[in-house]
């Protein structure tokens, strides 16, 4: 009886605990132990991989679900693949599962602070995670600067230099090729652009190069300015620069006489198909640093002037008002202008000629010109017989000194109040205001030149009509130096002269020293490599631009240069 009872409880204990699971197996488990990489970073449009890997004590088997969750939302701009996987985790061991998230183009980039959640059946395993979003960085490419010089000029015929650099960006490298492009203004047929150096251009990763193009322009492109492109291109890639190219009629032998005050217009003559005739150039003087030009290379205009006389349709322009509007000058029946025979004018705003009031039968030239106020002061010499000193105002005879047997107004000071003149190989001044005649020097030997400073206190007259030879007048004295000159200034004291030596060099004469300096030496530091400063035939009123002749290498010719920098 009493094993009976026993029995019997000990069968309802078992059936009990089995009821409640008591001394059967585990129930399964599962963790998300970690995530690999833990604090990922993927580029916008792209995708990262994760390694989940997952724990259990007791073992698991089943199919899981995969989410993402921030701020407790399913972001948008992300999406998991699988979002779902099998697993099967033994007890007490690991099992890992590649997940892949992508991101959409248009994700909010910066950190993202998310919750990975693992679902099986009525359970949940999460874990924080923090995803960083980055913009994609920028594909290769390069820059393409600004060229230099820029405008450039070119004749047509002709060929002209210009730099530009390129350089790399975002690890870009390869071959570019350089082309003129329309820009503002239709690309010219014959008008082209090579790089000259180096050639190929090869553009290394990180690195900049520094490309010499040469303008090429054919005899028929028509002179004028062209507001065009630099294309720089490699493969599909494109990058364009403004590059402004003036095509000048095509000259030779050219030769500045005079500037205007700012240095921007320049006045001369060059050999135009064989004939010299009277020509202005135009440059931006303001633009420039200080060095050393060549003026083809700078000129943004270049214009042959007619001279309104078919008789007479050779010429220089010898002079220019400061305000660089009207310029003077002679038309000549010769070829090579060697001789003035009608004095003449211009309106350098419309390039109007204005022949001047002189003899018909020749040898009249205008030599400078001057404003005061709104009116035009012009001097030079009229014939007939000798020539007769003469002043033009407003285009028409204002004064002659019928006194004198010959002479010839040559200078005149920039508000037009004082001439310098050779009367009877002496030399005078002319004022204007008080129409009062002063002797400097008693004798000259030279009839055709002389300078006076803007502020009218020094004179140089040439001393003779064949040799570069000047005589000076400052503070009362006289000074005989071996030159020819082109400018007069005075500054602090000292009278200085401008020019050139008689073994041709240009040269710097100043008063308190009475030396000739070579200006070869003075401005030795901004010279080209091989070029020789011939001359000076011109200063600018604002002592910032000279003019002149220099010995060019490259062409072996003597050119027009532009030199900006302190005269003194």
């Amino acid at each position: 009886m009493r094993k009976g009872v026993w029995y019997g409880l000990l069968t309802g204990l078992a059936l009990l605990l089995a009821a409640c699971g008591g001394g059967g197996q585990p129930q399964p488990d599962l963790t998300l132990a970690g995530v690999s990489p833990q604090n990922p970073t993927v580029v916008q449009g792209e995708t990262v991989t994760l390694t989940l890997t997952f724990a259990s004590q007791n073992g698991f088997q089943g199919q899981v679900s995969l989410s993402v969750t921030e701020n407790g939302q399913s972001p948008s701009w992300l999406t998991l693949s699988p979002t779902s996987a099998p697993l099967n985790v033994p007890k007490g061991g690991q099992a890992q599962v590649n997940l892949q998230v992508q991101v959409a183009g248009n994700a909010p980039t910066g950190p993202h602070a998310l919750k990975l959640r693992v679902s099986y059946g009525d359970k949940v395993a999460e874990r924080d995670l923090t995803l960083t979003v980055n913009a994609p960085p920028p594909p290769p490419s390069f820059t393409l600067s600004d060229p230099t010089p820029n405008p450039l000029s070119v004749q047509a015929g002709g060929t002209a230099t210009f730099q530009v650099t390129l350089t790399s960006q975002n690890g870009f490298q390869g071959e570019v090729t350089l082309s003129l492009a329309s820009g503002q203004d239709p690309l010219p047929q014959g008008l082209s652009i090579t790089a000259t150096s180096p050639s190929p251009i090869t553009l290394q990763a990180g690195a900049s190069v520094t490309v010499t193009a040469t303008v090429s322009a054919g005899q028929g492109v028509v002179p004028g300015t062209y507001r065009l492109k630099v294309r720089a291109t490699s493969g599909s890639l494109t990058r364009e620069a403004d590059l402004t190219v003036a095509v000048l009629t095509p000259y030779t032998n050219a030769y500045v006489h005079q500037v205007s005050g700012d240095g921007s217009v320049l006045v001369g003559s060059a050999l135009v198909s064989g004939a010299r005739r009277p020509m202005v150039w135009r440059i931006n003087a303001a633009s420039l640093s200080p060095g050393f030009y060549w003026l083809s290379a700078i000129a943004q205009q270049a214009t042959v002037l007619d001279t309104g006389v078919p008789s007479a349709p050779y010429g220089v322009v010898l002079g220019v008002t400061a305000d660089g509007q009207v310029g003077c000058g002679f038309g000549s029946v010769s070829t090579s202008a060697s001789s003035g025979d009608r004095a003449l004018a211009w309106d350098l705003t419309t390039l109007q000629p204005i022949p001047l009031p002189d003899d018909p039968n020749g040898g009249n030239t205008a030599y400078a010109c001057a404003k005061s106020g709104s009116d035009v002061y012009i001097v030079g010499r009229v014939y007939p017989n000798f020539p007769t000193p003469t002043i033009w105002k407003n285009y028409t005879i204002w004064h002659q000194n019928t006194s004198v047997a010959y002479g010839i107004f040559h200078d005149i000071t920039p508000d037009a109040s004082k001439a310098s003149a050779q009367l009877v190989y002496q030399g005078w001044v002319y004022d204007l205001n008080s129409n009062q005649y002063t002797q400097l020097v008693s004798s000259i030997g030279g009839a055709y030149w002389s300078r006076i400073s803007p502020d009218g206190q020094a004179v140089a007259f040439s001393d003779s009509n064949y040799f570069a030879t000047a005589k000076v007048w400052y503070g009362g004295n006289v000074y005989s130096v071996v030159m020819g000159f082109g400018a007069v200034r005075v500054r602090n004291g000292v009278a200085y002269v401008f020019g050139g030596s008689q073994y041709g060099r240009a040269v710097r004469w100043r008063s308190d020293t009475q030396v000739l300096e070579d200006l070869n030496t003075v401005f030795a530091s901004v010279l080209p490599v091989g070029v020789t400063l011939k001359g000076i035939s011109a200063v600018s009123l604002d002592n910032r631009v000279i003019v002149g002749i220099a010995y060019n290498p490259t062409t072996s010719q003597d050119e027009p240069f532009v030199l900006v920098g302190d005269p003194f």
